[in-house]
């Protein structure tokens, strides 16, 4: 069955009883007791309650109560008692008005009476704020009651889903936290970046401020709220979010942020995983964690080593990581007290603390090694095209101690190299032997290499020059050394190698230091070459004069 279509009711009557007629007759009249006797003659709640209403509007309030009794009414019975108790006609009457809706009439009967407030307390009842406003401005109220009234209205339009209206009321009762949400869900950015100026340092609203900037990926809009508001951790941890990575570093380094290292830890992460692992490195240096500075440069030149590439910039990381290695242990170091009260457990704590930073990775003791291979490598090459064939395989030679950073046969092909243009069939005759013997070499490159090497020794014997002029005393038992050896065969003194041209160092009473990598080197190559740094480190060296200040580590030089 169709429900009755709502226009129907247009059509619909409405007609009043005859009682009903009756009553309204009898109740024009001045006096109500005919209304009364008619009433209770013919009862029907819809009857009192028409004579409570008049009795109300005419002031007869023993008759209104008698009538709201007959119909029920206990709020109109109340009503009635409350009005009894009331002293001034004119309060009854705007009460009364009240009770009737008409709050025009009753608003007008309280300022006729000077009574401002209880016209504030009507309207405040009613809700109707507007109208708190003027009443207030017109001298009635306070500041409290203003804001209070600013905050309703705000919230009246809040409610309608009207922010840019709210707003406005919002911001003149200076309620923040609201003037937040509504700039947010306006995206009016702009406007809530200018209220952090406007609170005072510590404000909890600005803490919800940097949320809601958060929130959208505005960061440094965030760590302006954030740092305001004092609360540095959620400034770097919104960085993070956002992979703001060098802006979250800085904030922890300048506020002495105590999970500095883990953020620096994710930063590194970040780095290594987008292939960036020299600006890793430049992370780890500025946070002075020389440790996993010099462990990632260690893997970045035994890379860089291994693609036979570039060995300059294998020996440049080198270098840099031994440094790094060198930072860390002067840090711990001089982290105990200065000579003289220095104790013996102070300095054995701290050799077994650098012990540990460097034991769990042991490239970190590996990188003067790596330098020094590469260096060599270098050197022998170029001293073979300059045309110091004999020099180059001096040099050549000093590679076989490093036979775990380089490959073999990189290392013994130089040797047969450099041996051959020297005329020392003899090494070159060993260098031949330790590349067939090699099983990491494939099985077409070895077959090259006995080819190659029987076409060589069928047309010169596989012996060294008689007098070859590079042979010295030992410094320890006076037997004859050859100057490429690393050893006295006699005694078994091992010779370092003059990092300038590869000689060994025969003649210690000749030789200099740098203080920087701790490398040997003759001061005669030195100043013959000009030079005024360390062939191996680039550190400024102490020739012509120069102070000792000038030994320091002054950074890294190219």
């Amino acid at each position: 069955m169709k429900e009755p279509d709502e226009r129907s009711k247009e059509y619909v009557l409405k007609f009043e009883t005859k009682a009903l007629r009756e009553t309204r007759e009898l109740l024009e009249q001045p006096t109500l007791g005919e209304a009364s006797s008619f009433i209770e003659a013919n009862p029907h709640p819809r009857l009192w309650r028409l004579l409570a209403e008049v009795c109300l509007q005419k002031g007869d309030f023993p008759l209104a109560e008698k009538a709201f009794v007959h119909c029920g009414d206990y709020c109109g019975i109340q009503f009635v008692k409350r009005l009894l108790l009331l002293d001034d006609p004119k309060k009854q009457g705007a009460e009364v008005a009240t009770y009737f809706g008409n709050f025009d009439d009753a608003e007008k009967l309280y300022r006729d009476m000077d009574r401002r407030d209880l016209a504030l307390e009507l309207r405040s009842t009613l809700g109707d704020w507007f109208k708190v406003v003027q009443l207030v401005q017109q001298g009635g109220g306070d500041d409290n009651m203003l804001q209070m009234a600013w905050n309703k209205i705000g919230d009246y339009f809040w409610e309608r889903q009207k922010p840019t209206k709210a707003v406005q009321y919002y911001g003149q009762a200076k309620n923040v936290e609201m003037q937040v949400a509504c700039y947010y869900q306006l995206e009016d950015y702009a406007r809530l970046e200018r209220l952090i100026s406007t609170l005072p340092d510590g404000a909890p609203q600005l803490k919800e401020i940097g949320d809601k900037f958060a929130s959208v990926g505005m960061s440094t809009e965030a760590v302006s709220a954030y740092l305001k508001s004092g609360d540095v951790k959620s400034a770097v941890d919104s960085c993070v979010r956002d992979h703001h990575w060098e802006v979250a570093v800085q904030l922890a380094e300048t506020h002495n942020y105590p999970d500095i290292q883990k953020v620096l830890t994710q930063y590194a992460s970040h780095l290594l995983a987008t292939g960036q692992q020299l600006h890793a490195v430049e992370l780890y240096r500025k946070a002075k964690q020389h440790a996993e500075a010099a462990k990632l440069l260690s893997k970045l030149a035994k890379a860089a080593g291994s693609s036979r590439i570039n060995p300059l910039r294998a020996k440049k990381l080198y270098v840099i990581a031994a440094m790094e290695a060198e930072r860390m242990r002067r840090k711990m170091l001089s982290g105990t007290p200065q000579a003289g009260t220095q104790t013996a457990a102070q300095t054995l704590d701290s050799l077994v603390e650098q012990d540990k930073a460097s034991g769990s990775d042991r490239s970190l003791d590996m990188s003067w090694k790596g330098a020094e291979a590469y260096h060599f490598l270098l050197l022998a090459q170029r001293q073979l095209y300059d045309g110091y064939q004999q020099e180059a395989m001096r040099t050549a030679l000093r590679l076989r101690e490093y036979e775990s950073i380089i490959s073999i046969e990189e290392i013994y092909s130089l040797i047969a190299l450099t041996a051959f243009y020297s005329r020392f069939y003899g090494q070159c005759s060993k260098a031949f032997i330790k590349l067939q013997n090699c099983t990491s070499l494939s099985e077409a490159k070895t077959k090259e290499i006995n080819k190659l090497a029987l076409s060589v020794f069928t047309r010169y014997p596989p012996a060294d020059p008689g007098k070859s002029g590079l042979s010295s005393p030992c410094p320890s038992c006076g037997a004859g050394c050859k100057e490429w050896d690393a050893h006295c065969g006699e005694c078994g003194t091992h010779f370092p190698a003059c990092v300038v041209s590869g000689k060994a160092i025969l003649e210690p009473h000749l030789a200099a230091q740098c203080r920087a990598c701790k490398h040997r080197y003759y001061e005669s190559e030195a100043h013959e070459r000009g030079m005024r740094n360390c062939a191996l480190c680039h550190t400024p060296l102490p020739l012509g004069g120069d102070s000792p200040g000038d030994l320091e580590l002054h950074g890294y030089r190219q």
